[in-house]
């Protein structure tokens, strides 16, 4: 065909003769040199040499201008490649430097459209909740009406060249968007492709250590025009940016960690400083409204109050009240009554159990009726999380509640909070419970001892007056403090110090009898007077403690015998209950709600983290261990039978063991085992000198 076309050519321009020489290089053929003529045999040797050095020229200088060429898109390849070195430099900088995410993303989309020749650029980012793709920052979005659409839309993994590219995990590019059929297009995007009036696009995805974090999309408006060094340049930049990324995810984590740890730290401290005032045992309103105010603080709530049960067991009363409202409104709260399973509070209180809501105005458990919308909007509830006051029995005996204005999200360290400051209050609630029935007791055993006819008495084991009833001076005219602190002997006629003294002996050797003598009291004026002297031993661990009683007058017997008898009932039942609550409270109270504590994280964990359960389980052992032996030392040291029986060394020995095996604390007992027997009050003062000794230095 191409000779076909030469001879119709020399036909038409009349060309005879024709002379060509090669245009070639060191790297091949370039072409030819042609020179035609018209005439028949017009050229000869001399022309082909002439011809020959001029396409030699000709060949040099071809060469030479595809040489210069080849260094001009050298040196414009090599510039495009140092700027996108340097940018990447710039950016790395920004990445060890920064601590916001946002600020190094901006400069890369800047970098990728500056390095790149771009018309436009952004990132999208994996949202962790829900994995969908959403904007994050932009750079050169064109001013067209469907731009909004690209801040607005959604993508899922896959989905788009964005989502392609995550998928993927490579860079992805097309040369003709609206042309490339190899993706899903979708009318939203494809409209605002046309707007804008893109066609060439790449997405290069932003990977981290633990899987995708999004993706960087670049776009121009000329089609195919990013080639390969765009798109490794492309992945380098994106590259940075899922470093910064993680970096500040990483920060993010780890501001955090150290707040959660102050905060759990300062907790500590909080509920250190609660417990040592129960076990203080002080005031318990006071108690309470420092727990009241700290689950405020911890919390970081608006508002804060503490309920108590109703005696009926049928609703909640608010009791203490702290922040978030005026004092008329606080005052009114306190009128207030929540039933039992509706509400927060109530559904607290009825399921035993930390009950939360991260909309009050919103939750379908609360009935929303007009009552309860208008305490609602008069507190400013929103936000509200309650937990119950669980006693030692484990009934509720109220709850403890915080409150936020706005709509509030509480997280699990947020609850241990509230449920470890509500196991505080209940303590100090029953406390409260316990001091009211033992302040009722002790106020009607006094009136009955200061209006009773009878002298009521009590001595040590010593046999000293530690106590005088007002009634002593009625009765003999002696003040009773004249009289306390004498030994009893002082008071009793020479006559009847025999019969005194033999029932002194009795009482001290069988602790826990009851004697009645005649005696002969003196009075203050010197006469004597007949009492009917009634004496119970005081029992103390075991040991004779002292005595107490009541001296009648007999003139007054018949009348007043059968109420004496009940006083001096009820000052005994005072005094064991009264030693035996502090003993409790002290030790096994305390043990107890700590496995209770324990056991509640157990039920928590059990599903979240068995290890940590099982761990949790090892320290309940420990505290029931701590418990059984705290109970067998209380128990002996109520009555240590040893004592008695054995003598001082192997009771001493006896008790020494047991504060070992209970505290762990060594204890050195450097005693003669020969010492024989003295007599038992000297044994029993003995060891209790050596028992409080010890209990002081375990405190």
């Amino acid at each position: 065909s191409r000779r076909s076309n030469a001879v119709r050519y020399a036909r038409a321009t009349g060309v005879r003769s024709v002379l060509s020489a090669p245009l070639t290089s060191e790297s091949g053929p370039l072409g030819a040199l042609s020179v035609v003529s018209r005439q028949m045999h017009a050229f000869d040797d001399d022309d082909a040499e002439v011809l020959s050095a001029l396409a030699t020229h000709a060949s040099i200088a071809i060469a030479n201008s595809r040489l210069v060429a080849e260094l001009g898109r050298s040196r414009e390849a090599l510039a495009h490649r140092a700027a996108g070195e340097q940018a990447i430099r710039e950016l790395a900088a920004q990445v060890t430097a920064a601590t916001e995410a946002r600020l190094v993303l901006r400069s890369t989309v800047d970098a990728a459209v500056r390095v790149l020749g771009a018309d436009g650029a952004l990132i999208d980012l994996i949202d962790p909740a829900d994995g969908m793709l959403e904007w994050a920052v932009d750079s050169g979005l064109p001013d067209v009406p469907d731009a909004r659409w690209l801040r607005e839309q959604r993508l899922r993994v896959g989905e788009g060249i964005s989502g392609r590219a995550v998928a993927r995990r490579r860079v992805v590019v097309t040369h003709d968007y609206l042309a490339d059929r190899t993706f899903a297009h979708t009318p939203d995007a494809d409209a605002f492709i046309a707007q804008a009036g893109i066609r060439a696009m790449l997405a290069a995805p932003l990977v981290g250590e633990d899987g995708p974090l999004g993706a960087m999309e670049v776009y121009a408006r000329r089609p195919g025009a990013f080639g390969k060094a765009d798109l490794d340049l492309a992945a380098a930049l994106a590259d940075q940016a899922a470093i910064a990324v993680t970096n500040a995810r990483l920060i993010e984590d780890l501001e955090r960690s150290r707040a959660e740890l102050a905060a759990s730290v300062e907790t500590e401290r909080a509920l250190r400083a609660i417990a040592a005032r129960v076990a203080a045992l002080a005031e318990p309103d006071e108690v309470l409204a420092r727990v009241v105010e700290e689950a405020r603080r911890l919390l970081g709530s608006d508002g804060a109050h503490l309920t108590r049960m109703n005696d009926a067991r049928t609703a909640v009363v608010p009791v203490v009240v702290a922040g978030g409202m005026s004092g008329r409104t606080a005052a009114w709260l306190r009128t207030q009554e929540f039933p039992i399973d509706e509400g927060i509070n109530g559904l607290a209180a009825g399921q035993g159990a930390v009950i939360w809501t991260e909309d009050y105005a919103a939750d379908p458990r609360i009935p929303h009726e007009a009552d309860d919308t208008a305490v609602a909007r008069r507190l400013g509830l929103r936000g509200m999380a309650a937990a119950p006051l669980r006693a030692p029995g484990g009934e509720v005996i109220g709850t403890l509640a915080v409150s936020f204005r706005k709509p509030h999200a509480f997280s699990s360290n947020d609850l241990d909070r509230l449920q470890g400051l509500a196991d505080h209050a209940a303590i100090a609630l029953a406390n409260s419970f316990l001091f009211d029935r033992l302040r009722d007791s002790e106020a009607r055993y006094r009136l009955l001892v200061e209006h009773s006819p009878d002298i009521v008495y009590q001595a040590d084991a010593n046999g000293i007056f530690t106590y005088m009833s007002e009634s002593v001076e009625r009765l003999l005219g002696w003040p009773p403090e004249e009289v306390v602190g004498r030994h009893f002997t002082w008071i009793i006629d020479a006559a009847s110090l025999g019969e005194a003294a033999s029932r002194w002996e009795e009482l001290a050797s069988t602790p826990g009898i009851t004697l009645s003598a005649n005696l002969e009291l003196i009075a203050r004026d010197g006469s004597r007077h007949p009492f009917e002297v009634s004496a119970t031993s005081l029992d103390r661990d075991g040991t004779f403690a002292g005595m107490h009683g009541a001296s009648r007058d007999l003139s007054d017997r018949g009348r007043l015998e059968r109420e004496l008898r009940r006083q001096a009932g009820e000052l005994a039942a005072a005094e064991e209950r009264t030693h035996l609550a502090r003993e409790l409270h002290d030790s096994v109270t305390q043990a107890l709600f700590s496995m209770g504590l324990v056991i509640r994280s157990v039920e928590v964990l059990m599903d979240e983290d068995p290890e940590r359960a099982r761990e949790r389980l090892r320290t309940l052992a420990d505290l029931q261990r701590d418990a059984l032996a705290e109970i067998r030392s209380l128990i002996f040291e109520l009555r240590p039978g040893s004592l008695a029986e054995n003598g001082l060394v192997p009771a001493l020995r006896t008790h020494v063991a047991a504060v070992e095996g209970r505290i762990g604390l060594p204890v050195v007992l450097d005693a003669d085992e020969d010492l024989g027997r003295l007599p038992f009050p000297v044994e029993d003062a003995l060891y209790r000198i050596a028992q409080e000794a010890l209990h002081n230095t375990v405190k």
